[in-house]
């Protein structure tokens, strides 16, 4: 694999443990997922939190952060760390400024992802509609996660087409990918998860034919909701080969796992 994808979560509690990790793989390139940056939330995160996210994107090769818009709210109250964000004026303008904040101090830039919609809308926008919003406001790339569309729409019914068409494709620099395994793929019992995972990778078919959509990482979700089995190494391997020859990658720059 050419790039491989940190939870923050992870290693919150030892920062430091990240750099055996990240040496363990040869020091591949690296993106680092997190939600701690509160991104919607009127309040900031503590410095404490600041120094050891910066922390460890600095130790292990980190080209963005990739953090999830769903952790809002007032100085009092919070609204969960995967809870879409309410689509109003305000909420889009909060995550404009707190990004635009922390970016003038990271050591590498911010994406932002769509997150699954768990009830119902309550603002103007979208889901996808918000994430393009705040992505232009604060002059920011998107990770287009088509996991978190199988899931908004396994609430919602929602038009997995029409929220797509609302992402300014050149600015999506990652993709969140799932892939399961293929006994999951083969069990009668898992017919949704098996269409849900042709519809996935049909779309990133659709998508790399596109002109303006160049992402710099596919990360392959092996270990994502929805996948209760880990696809075995020769499996993943193919979908990386897949992803390099679908995006026309004659050096190694896109395949990356999670």
């Amino acid at each position: 694999m050419d790039m491989i994808e940190y939870l923050a979560a992870h290693f919150a509690h030892d920062p430091d443990f990240l750099a055996d990790i990240h040496a363990s793989t040869g020091g591949l390139p690296s993106t680092l997922h997190s939600y701690e940056y509160m991104m919607g939330s009127v309040e900031r995160p503590p410095a404490q939190v600041v120094d050891r996210l910066q922390r460890m994107a600095a130790i292990s090769d980190c080209r963005w952060i990739g953090e999830h818009i769903g952790m809002v709210g007032t100085a009092d109250t919070y609204a969960g760390t995967f809870l879409q964000p309410f689509g109003t004026d305000e909420q889009t303008e909060q995550f404009i400024v707190n990004l635009r904040a922390a970016a003038a101090t990271s050591v590498t830039p911010f994406i932002v992802e769509n997150q699954p919609q768990v009830f119902a809308q309550i603002g103007p926008r979208g889901v996808c509609r918000q994430v393009a919003d705040v992505a232009t406001g604060a002059d920011c790339g998107i990770l287009l996660s088509l996991s978190n569309i199988i899931i908004s729409d396994s609430f919602f019914g929602m038009d997995r087409e029409k929220e797509i068409a609302a992402i300014p494709l050149d600015r999506v620099w990652q993709i969140h990918l799932p892939v399961p395994s293929a006994s999951e793929l083969g069990d009668p019992g898992l017919a949704r998860l098996r269409d849900d995972t042709r519809w996935a990778y049909a779309t990133l078919e659709q998508l790399a034919a596109e002109p303006d959509f160049r992402p710099a990482a596919i990360i392959l979700e092996v270990q994502a909701a929805g996948t209760p089995s880990r696809a075995t190494p020769e499996e993943i391997k193919d979908r990386l080969i897949w992803a390099r020859e679908m995006m026309q990658v004659k050096e190694p720059a896109v395949g990356g796992l999670r």
